[in-house]
């Protein structure tokens, strides 16, 4: 929605499908236990209101991409010249014997657990990342801060992080992993490179390796694909997109964030599809401009509790090259999601603004050529008459 007003104004209408009547601004939920930030909702109309958007609250059920129209749960057929799917990913639990990081009761689990290593019931705590369709980014955050708050309040308990990566933050590269790696055991967090399965009394059982002892055990969810009648779907489910963000096949869709194919499910990613998706449905719309093609840039806040340092890596053909790791403050806004346009538009309508205590700054190229298809894929083209 920022981006079609920045580029088109009040030249191409904005209609707003969605289940909710509130925006959940989630990425701070994993520093809540620690009361280190929450999660905040903001009402839509606060958000929409005085900017010509039509809301309706509904569920996207199906496309029919020949007639250019969408149905939705409660049976209302809308009619299209551009269909942005943005709809997210669905989240499940994939660790059976854990506690699961993926809704609003989470936060409270893990304060839970905090408390239970305060009494002495709990010594050995391990955060774990499942196989599959993950951002492993939180498990890391819980686990530094985790230990971070035993340390300071002189609990005797333990925290390991268990993860299938060979090394902490790999497709960061060679520094800022070895960054990572340095904070861990500074933070006496053990970690291991091992694929875990489930967790039992007293121990979590990974694939070809010994149990590691736990226990509890909190993991983070596998995200799921939801299913659209009418659109494709890749072999994971996930919306096929191009560099432009159009979705392969029926024309004048376009899609963004969690629900494509790009393997990075991030809500600073997501920002930036959105925006090269809003350039590219302007252009085919007639508005006079070039859009610009999809190039990634991972950025984010490692929330740890300590102070924050600086990582940065491009990656080029899947490897990751001119890495580093720095101390002090990045070029771009210090927010968990770091949008152009989200960020600023959510701090004026009172989203925590700023890095909170102990982040770090991590950035990187995420040229991942093997994940999109040439520009032009699936192109629509400008469409006639009116523009939606």
């Amino acid at each position: 929605m920022l981006a079609i007003e920045e580029i088109a104004g009040a030249r191409l209408g904005v209609a707003l499908l969605t289940p909710h009547s509130h925006f959940e601004y989630s990425p701070l939920s994993v520093a809540e236990p620690f009361d280190l930030g929450k999660a905040h909702r903001f009402e839509l109309p606060e958000l929409l209101e005085g900017r010509g958007v039509k809301t309706i609250i509904d569920a996207l059920e199906a496309v029919d991409a020949e007639r250019r129209e969408v149905h939705t749960a409660d049976g209302l057929t809308l009619g299209y010249d551009a269909l942005l799917v943005t709809v997210g990913a669905r989240r499940r639990s994939a660790l059976p014997g854990a506690v699961t990081f993926s809704d609003s009761r989470a936060p409270a689990e893990v304060q839970r657990l905090l408390r239970s290593a305060a009494a002495g019931r709990i010594e050995r705590l391990v955060f774990a990342v499942p196989p599959g369709m993950v951002w492993a980014f939180p498990a890391y955050e819980l686990a530094l801060m985790a230990s971070a708050h035993f340390a300071e309040h002189e609990i005797p308990a333990s925290v390991a992080l268990v993860t299938p990566e060979p090394r902490p933050v790999d497709a960061f590269g060679d520094r800022p992993s070895a960054a990572v790696e340095e904070m861990l055991r500074l933070r006496r967090v053990a970690f291991h490179s091992a694929t875990p399965v489930r967790a039992e009394p007293g121990q979590l059982i990974v694939e070809e390796g010994e149990p590691i002892p736990a226990d509890a055990v909190v993991a983070l969810p596998q995200l799921v694909a939801p299913q659209i009648a009418g659109l494709p779907r890749d072999e994971l489910g996930f919306l096929p997109v191009d560099e432009h963000c159009r979705v392969d096949g029926p024309p004048g869709v376009y899609a963004a964030g969690d629900i494509t194919s790009f393997p990075l499910k991030q809500g600073g990613i997501a920002t930036q599809q959105a925006g090269v998706a809003a350039e590219a449905v302007a252009a085919d719309l007639g508005e006079d401009l070039h859009p610009q093609p999809f190039r990634p840039v991972l950025r984010g806040l490692l929330l740890t509790g300590r102070a924050p340092r600086h990582l940065r890596a491009e990656v080029v053909r899947g490897r990751a090259e001119r890495s580093t790791a720095e101390e002090g403050a990045t070029r771009w806004p210090p927010a968990k999601i770091a949008g152009g346009r989200l960020g600023p538009f959510l701090a004026l309508h009172g989203a925590p603004g700023g890095a909170p205590p102990g982040a770090v700054a991590l950035e990187l190229d995420a040229v991942a050529e093997a994940v999109t298809r040439p520009a032009g894929t699936g192109s629509s083209g400008p469409q006639p008459g009116g523009r939606r």
